[in-house]
């Protein structure tokens, strides 16, 4: 599934870039599509932050992205790194107690604020909110050189930068630069520019099934089920280890899928879930070949470690298999994969082809489904298997996962 937003770089006085407005695209057209939003938002984040990522979308400069009213007072920006993000007000969002007691917890946990759009301060309600904000944001198009000037007399004296939107022309910038502005966007830097990237759809099954597993008291969730569910969704899990690699709190190297989820912890993953609101459709049918047959490794993988007396780290041979399609699946080349997922060691190493335990393991499986005889044979013989073992290890996987497919289909008749 394929994923787009658009980015328009802001740039400072030294014509240098100092960060980028991140903006809702849906496709490779580049205008934005109507919708609601807070949904457009949500998309914005997830695709942005953890699809995409930002070593290529800004190469970790900040990202200006618009919050509505919602969000904000559902505290969503604070799931974020604070020196990654900058909190876009919306001019229609409503500048109230609320809104400032958000702003002032915004500030207090390192959050950059601007506010868009602003025509006017005259406002006897936005004077409290100032306080807080550390950029404003002028269309030069929709206001005078006269409002302009009464905005940057308060901005002096309150220490808030000054940013001109709608800059189309050289003389333009000139005159910004002239009335006080220190930050620039619009058409005569640049327009914005479509980014793309492929992510892993989400099943609906998988996703209602941990909301409803995670919707109870968090001592009575069954974390067990939890990770049962993780388990069985490519999505899901590479979804948490993008989280987990994303947050800079969390940096152990993860080792399996239960060590992940435990890791994030309940309440992390119960807020994390409400940003991944599924709308979209479940996976096309080529995805669901891809991500079927990662879970037919993942399980293959398992079951050969339990075979050879590697019990202990048959967890790891799952999480190495369920990974080892997601280059192709997704776009990317390998170095790409593991420098976005916080993996241990020795599943880097195998995903990447060297030669280690995993990835001995891992080659055995691909020859099986290659029906390659003459380079599955020697491999066998090196770990000590038969070849009517592996073959019922194979049946095994097989109808393992078609059953869990079977459960995936006829929930997503019920959630579709």
């Amino acid at each position: 599934m394929e994923v787009f937003v658009a980015r328009q770089p802001i740039i400072n006085l030294q014509n240098e870039i100092h960060g980028y407005e991140i903006l809702y695209r849906n496709s490779e057209e580049n205008t934005f599509p109507h919708t609601d939003g807070s949904k457009a938002t949500k998309e914005v984040l997830v695709n942005s932050f953890l699809t995409i990522g930002l070593e290529r979308l800004s190469q970790n400069k900040p990202c200006f992205i618009n919050f509505t009213e919602d969000l904000l007072l559902e505290k969503i920006p604070e799931y974020f790194d604070s020196s990654k993000l900058i909190v876009e007000v919306l001019e229609d969002v409503a500048w109230n107690r609320d809104l400032v007691r958000v702003c002032r917890e915004l500030k207090k946990k390192g959050f950059s604020i601007a506010l868009d759009d602003i025509m006017s301060v005259e406002q006897t309600d936005i004077d409290d909110l100032l306080t807080y904000v550390d950029i404003l944001k002028v269309d030069i198009r929709q206001s005078s050189a006269e409002v302009r000037k009464q905005i940057a007399e308060i901005a002096l004296s309150k220490g808030i930068t000054l940013l001109a939107e709608k800059v189309e022309t050289s003389d333009e910038l000139e005159q910004c630069r002239e009335e006080g502005f220190e930050l620039f966007q619009g058409y005569y830097i640049s327009r914005p520019v479509i980014i793309s990237a492929v992510d892993i759809p989400l099943y609906h099954s998988s996703y209602y099934q941990v909301i409803k597993e995670l919707s109870v008291e968090e001592d009575k969730i069954d974390k067990e089920r939890v990770i049962q569910i993780f388990q069985g969704d490519l999505s899901l899990t590479y979804k948490l280890l993008r989280l987990i690699n994303f947050s800079s709190a969390l940096s152990e190297p993860v080792h399996t899928i239960k060590q992940a989820v435990q890791l994030f912890g309940m309440k992390p993953l119960k807020k994390w879930l409400y940003v991944f609101t599924v709308e979209e459709e479940g996976p096309a049918p080529a995805s669901q070949e891809a991500m079927k047959s990662s879970l037919q490794r993942a399980k293959m993988c398992e079951q050969i470690g339990i075979s050879i007396g590697h019990n202990r780290v048959g967890e790891e041979y799952f999480l190495t298999g369920l990974l080892s399609s997601v280059d192709i699946i997704t776009g990317s080349s390998p170095q790409e994969v593991m420098t976005a997922l916080p993996l241990d060691l020795s599943i880097k190493q195998a995903l990447k082809g060297e030669k280690n335990m995993h990835r001995c393991i891992l080659d055995v499986v691909v020859a099986v489904e290659k029906a390659d005889f003459d380079c599955l044979d020697p491999k066998l013989e090196e770990l000590g298997i038969s070849l009517n073992e592996i073959l019922e290890i194979y049946g095994q996987a097989i109808a393992w996962t078609e059953q869990l497919y079977n459960r995936h289909l006829s929930l997503e008749e019920v959630h579709g």
